[in-house]
């Protein structure tokens, strides 16, 4: 299966750590590709920011819709995947693939959020995918803008503090919200011993296992 992963922003290092995240968790036989629009922020917060984005994202997409099996978009907000998806179906976002993952392993979640707006934008999302808002027991920010997760791993200790919050406000697991925190993964559960969910790692599982089930 070749799986293209779209990094709206222009984050090379998140675009980095999306990559690698990927590729680590993928099957041997998933081949993996991860691109970013060539302009526009570094990181997207805002609903200006993602709008000036969408655009780019199908470009990309339609641009390669024959040539990958599966689409990923790589950011928590799911920018764009409705006008993504009429260009071709198999188009995954991180941030539903990320909740329905959770739902799966855990009665009670929580999020790891990068900023304040993205930790206020849970509830309206969980609504909107016909999720129970109250399976959700608190999203809380790491910090106020993108720096929090630029500095991830010398800052580490304070996301282990918050995921202990997030677990003392009764998460069973939690979601990780910017796909750019996806290397803390396996050194949060580690320190956490609950599941935390990046929604790179969940989207391309769920590529592989539709991509398998139309494939046995």
């Amino acid at each position: 299966m070749k799986l293209l992963i779209i990094n709206p922003n222009t984050s090379q290092d998140m675009t980095n750590a999306v990559d690698a995240a990927a590729k680590k968790y993928a099957q041997p036989e998933t081949e993996i590709t991860t691109v970013m629009p060539v302009d526009g922020p570094g990181f997207l917060d805002t609903a200006y920011e993602r709008a000036i984005q969408i655009p780019k994202e199908l470009a990309i997409v339609k641009e390669n819709k024959d040539k990958y099996d599966f689409f990923i978009i790589a950011c928590g907000y799911d920018p764009g995947i409705d006008a993504c998806r009429t260009i071709t179906p198999n188009v995954i976002g991180i941030g539903e693939a990320a909740i329905m993952t959770a739902c799966i392993v855990a009665r009670k979640f929580a999020f790891l959020s990068s900023t304040p707006s993205s930790a206020d934008a849970v509830p309206e999302r969980l609504r909107a995918l016909g999720i129970d808002p109250d399976r959700c027991v608190s999203s809380r920010p790491i910090g106020n803008d993108s720096t929090m997760v630029e500095k991830r791993h010398e800052r580490f200790e304070m996301y282990v503090e918050l995921g202990k919050n997030l677990i003392k406000d009764g998460a069973g697991a939690i979601i990780l919200s910017c796909a750019g925190m996806s290397d803390l993964k396996e050194k949060l559960e580690q320190r956490l011993g609950v599941p935390v969910i990046p929604g790179v790692v969940a989207a391309v599982k769920i590529a592989e296992q539709f991509w398998a089930l139309s494939h046995h």
